[in-house]
């Protein structure tokens, strides 16, 4: 009856109407307690009620009298400062002596005294310095936890697809039998919470009660194996698995063993460290540390995750009969980045972390293929296969191994990264036994790969967004620098409204200014009759893009736009009445300022020649190698304004933006013809006609 008053009691208190009830009752009761005047002198050997008075004299207290009460009662904020008084008269102060604001000089000094018991239990009031130092220790778990407990749901919802699921660790509970039923919860006390969702996203969460808002729409169950649901096995630790009811789930759970085994190992450290899953993830203040290190550049730097996962590995590799660790050591090897054009087969190793046992020097450690034939690393590099030798003699080994190493009986080398493509990483494990490497141990070892390479992807992640941050705040908007050759589609749209409101307008452009002497001489009168445009699209981009790949294509866009700039100047003697615009993928639009519809076409034509055939491409700027492209061909729009029309344009339409979202519509829709015909053609506005029709010169 006791524990079931206890628990019902429990689950009031979590309410949270009940909650702030309770804390606006507390707070209330701490700012209106108070205590008399006598009561404040015998709390304090060496004052009394005429002292206390003197000091009300001088400003140093300030006691309150409540309504219908003459004597003087203090509050509770005044016998703490009373308390930093008592001492300073204790230590000869005189009362005269103290300051006014001695609270707030204690409370301005209180962080350099506190210690992290007397602190809010997270460190919080610890010095700035101090609190950066204690996080570092707690950042490996603030990583692995959440990462073992959502590859952990993961595994379980590869069975059910789609499910919102959870995991439940009683931090301080042993193992048993008895499954709590799912609305008393809390009976498990302080536990670790990782919950999926339905969506994929995730949480990890500390509670010291366990409950849900809806009970009824869960099952509770041991993490045991199962067969739909129903237990083959007593559970083991005291785990438990949530689940959505069957009635929201398409079918039933069913847990094979080496899930559950391989489940129960990845959790294991965390009830191995109940208090530092307090400490991580519990109640209060929480600092937050962002790692983004450039590993590869930094000699001698061991990054604390990465250090931490490898000593996590020889943890979870358990220990013999004797105390030793079944696994010696573990490193975490990185291809060198300092000569990044190397083939995969010549690029050599870094050693970049490794276990507390590991015996090589971080950062400059280097395993080099040529040198090191025998060395599985490089295998498993080269290969994106694990290698495992379960018996080593010294013939597999060369002296400067075993030399390093030691009496490695047995190996095993993970490619860290390798599904997607070149390895990012090795992790090495050795040890002194034979056989040490079972194949449950070869799925966990799969499973710390995952988490490195998580690590150093976030790394990279983090490392690419604070990148040149310079020239985001020199050039706001310029993001891809690939392209900066060009003139973007907001100058073609700034330089086009321009023109329809002064004709002149292009001349005034700073950036033309160099150019203005570069005409034929002929009068600028001619570039107020008229305005053409000119657009370009390179033809079977997505065949192209499918064989060659985006990268490939980039530097083709880009190859062509440098060609049509090289034509524009040799076409065009007024250039500087003559711009390109790189728009976005594969199509340009060039701006002809006083050309007419005849001489755009006869452009066009020209340029239509010059870009058709094979193109030659040099994909990266640290190599000297060349690619060719063959069987080019665009397909082109040209359209044409006389000024007469443009007037008539500004007079119709409100604004002069809907004037060049105009013209650009109808450039695209030319385009789109253009490319149903097949490409390899040039489309172009017909007066006669008044529509796009396909546009071929008289031979």
């Amino acid at each position: 009856m006791e524990e079931y008053a206890r628990q019902r009691i429990l689950q009031y208190l979590q309410d949270e109407e009940v909650q702030q009830r309770i804390r606006e009752d507390i707070r209330r009761t701490q700012e209106e307690a108070t205590v008399t005047i006598g009561r404040a002198a015998d709390l304090f050997e060496l004052l009394n009620e005429s002292k206390l008075r003197e000091m009300e004299v001088i400003g140093l207290l300030k006691p309150m009298r409540k309504e219908n009460k003459g004597q003087r009662q203090y509050a509770i904020s005044e016998l703490g400062k009373l308390a930093i008084i008592h001492d300073l008269m204790k230590a000869k102060f005189g009362v005269q002596d103290i300051p006014r604001d001695i609270d707030e000089i204690w409370r301005s000094l209180v962080p350099l005294n506190i210690s992290q018991e007397e602190s809010d239990g997270n460190g919080a009031f610890l010095p700035i310095d101090q609190r950066i130092d204690a996080e570092k220790s707690l950042v490996l778990w603030r990583y692995y936890v959440p990462q073992a407990l959502r590859v952990s749901l993961m595994l379980i919802r590869e069975i059910l697809p789609n499910s919102t699921i959870g995991l439940i660790l009683p931090l301080y509970r042993p193992a048993s039998d008895i499954v709590p039923p799912i609305d008393r919860l809390s009976m498990l006390g302080e536990s670790l919470v990782g919950w999926l969702n339905s969506d994929g996203s995730f949480h990890t969460t500390y509670t010291p009660y366990p409950s849900f808002q809806y009970p009824t729409d869960y099952y509770i169950y041991p993490l045991a194996e199962m067969r739909n649901e129903e237990l083959l096995e007593p559970a083991e630790d005291s785990t438990y698995l949530v689940l959505e009811r069957p009635d929201k789930r398409v079918k039933k759970l069913t847990l094979n063993a080496p899930y559950v085994k391989l489940i129960r190992r990845l959790l294991s450290p965390m009830y191995q460290e109940g208090p530092l899953m307090q400490e991580c993830f519990g109640l209060g203040v929480r600092d937050e540390r962002i790692s983004a290190a450039d590993i590869n550049t930094m000699v001698g730097y061991q990054d604390p995750i990465l250090e931490g996962l490898a000593n996590m590995v020889i943890r979870l590799g358990g220990k013999t009969a004797n105390g030793q660790n079944h696994w010696r050591f573990c490193t975490i090897l990185m291809p060198d980045t300092t000569i990044s054009t190397l083939p995969l087969q010549q690029r050599s190793l870094v050693t970049r972390a490794q276990s507390d046992d590991g015996p090589y020097s971080v950062g400059e450690a280097v395993v080099l293929p040529e040198k090191s034939k025998t060395s599985i690393g490089i295998r498993a590099f080269q290969s994106g296969r694990v290698i495992y030798r379960p018996e080593l003699s010294s013939k597999d080994r060369t002296l400067v191994l075993l030399g390093i190493e030691g009496p490695v009986r047995s190996n095993i080398a993970i490619p860290v990264g390798a599904e997607s493509g070149t390895p990012l990483a090795v992790l090495y494990v050795a040890s002194d036994e034979r056989d040490a490497f079972s194949r449950e141990d070869q799925q966990l070892l799969r499973i710390m790969g995952r988490f490195v390479e998580n690590a150093l992807n976030t790394y990279t992640s983090r490392l690419q967004v604070a990148k040149d941050l310079r020239s985001l705040m020199r050039a706001p908007e310029v993001a891809d620098v690939f392209f900066s050759e060009f003139l973007s589609e907001n100058d073609f749209m700034r330089h086009l409204e321009g023109l329809l409101l002064d004709p002149n307008s292009w001349f005034k452009i700073e950036w033309l200014s160099e150019l203005d002497e570069i005409g034929d001489g002929k009068g600028q009168s001619e570039s107020d009759d008229v305005l053409s445009f000119i657009a370009l699209d390179i033809d079977d981009q997505e065949s192209l893009a499918n064989r060659y790949g985006d990268q490939i294509m980039r530097h083709l866009n880009k190859t062509v736009g440098l060609r049509i700039q090289e034509y524009i100047t040799s076409l065009v003697t007024r250039s500087a009445s003559c711009r390109l615009y790189y728009m976005f993928a594969d199509r340009f639009y060039i701006i002809l300022r006083g050309f007419s519809l005849e001489n755009a076409r006869e452009i066009a034509v020209k340029l239509q020649r010059s870009l058709s055939g094979n193109l030659s491409l040099k994909p990266s700027e640290v190599s000297d190698s060349i690619l060719i492209i063959p069987n080019i061909t665009v397909h082109m729009a040209i359209t044409s304004y006389k000024r007469e029309k443009l007037d008539q344009m500004l007079e119709e339409y409100s604004s002069v933006v809907d004037i060049s979202t105009k013209i650009t519509q109808e450039l695209d829709s030319a385009l789109k013809l253009g490319l149903d015909e097949g490409g390899n053609v040039i489309i172009s506005f017909d007066p006669a006609f008044a529509a796009f029709k396909r546009w071929e010169p008289a031979e």
